[in-house]
């Protein structure tokens, strides 16, 4: 009988454990890519067809939760390549971070534009 209550107890937290050991997979950035591309994909047929433009919009309200899940963490990448958040950066360094940064940003969405574009068939 304690036996049995013992390992209901160890099913139990093992339960309880899945969804937390789940979060913290959510920093791995291939996971995290690979459900942006799963929204991009899933959304993709039921997205406008009257232009490229409009489907990435559409796409991109669609995902919005992923793309910026994405993106936080390719900032925060850049961020470290930068010594952050303990660095004392110059004015110049600073610069190159903003620019790192923009370029992060314009790179994502240039890469959701080229998936849109190829589940869509829709060309710009």
């Amino acid at each position: 009988m304690r036996l049995r209550g013992f390992l209901f107890g160890v099913s139990l937290l093992a339960a309880a454990a899945a969804p937390l050991a789940a979060q913290d997979d959510l920093s791995n950035q291939a996971l995290l890519e690979r459900r942006l591309r799963a929204c991009l994909a899933a959304g993709a047929p039921a997205s406008p067809r009257d232009s490229l433009l409009t489907a990435v919009v559409a796409l991109r309200s669609l995902c919005y939760t992923q793309i910026n899940r994405v993106h936080a963490l390719r900032l925060r990448e850049v961020d470290r390549s930068f010594g952050l958040p303990k660095a004392r950066l110059t004015a110049s360094d600073r610069n190159r971070l903003a620019e790192a940064r923009r370029l992060a940003t314009r790179r994502l969405g240039h890469e959701v534009a080229l998936a849109v574009s190829s589940f869509t068939g829709l060309a710009g």
